[in-house]
């Protein structure tokens, strides 16, 4: 099963006009931390947005796109593109099932894997803010999942939390 691992507000705002909503660093490192080593599932224009548009480095970077035509710009031994959530799975069965599976988003990709059912696990940082956003988090039902872990108040500026969140069986 897949892990959701994500930065949203108290309005479950993701972005805005292309960006992140929040650039946190706690958050960042915490993000690198969990994933180094496994496996990072992605829309098109969330690797697009990456830092000089280069995969994340020891980590296996898997690019969903419907664009049959789509491709990077150069050959990275950690990039494979796929074109469906089905490919996605088939893939990581068949290559990656010694992996943690993360999906970094975007908004649709999110959709897709809770719409799905394939998510066991959500690890969200939880920022104490309202600020609007024109992307955001899947709505999902609460009592379908458990706190497994909640971090204090964290930030001198912009506060937040880290919150893990388990599928009840």
């Amino acid at each position: 099963m897949f892990k959701i691992i994500a930065c949203i507000n108290q309005k479950r705002a993701l972005g805005k006009d292309g960006k992140l909503l929040y650039t946190i660093k706690n958050d960042l490192l915490n993000f690198k931390r969990q994933t180094l080593g496994n496996v990072v599932i992605m829309g098109r224009k969330t690797f697009e947005s990456l830092p000089n548009g280069e995969p994340l480095k020891d980590r296996i970077n898997i690019i969903l796109t419907s664009n049959e035509e789509y491709g990077v710009s150069q050959d990275f031994d950690n990039v494979y593109i796929v074109h469906s959530v089905k490919d996605v799975i088939e893939l990581c069965e068949a290559f990656f099932s010694d992996k943690e599976l993360f999906v970094i988003g975007g908004e649709a990709l999110y959709r897709q894997f809770m719409d799905g059912d394939l998510v066991d696990e959500l690890r969200l940082t939880v920022v104490k803010d309202d600020e609007e956003g024109d992307v955001t988090f899947p709505e999902f039902d609460e009592k379908e999942w458990r706190t497994y872990y909640k971090s204090m108040l964290q930030g001198n500026g912009t506060q937040f939390r880290f919150h893990v969140l388990k599928r009840k069986k």
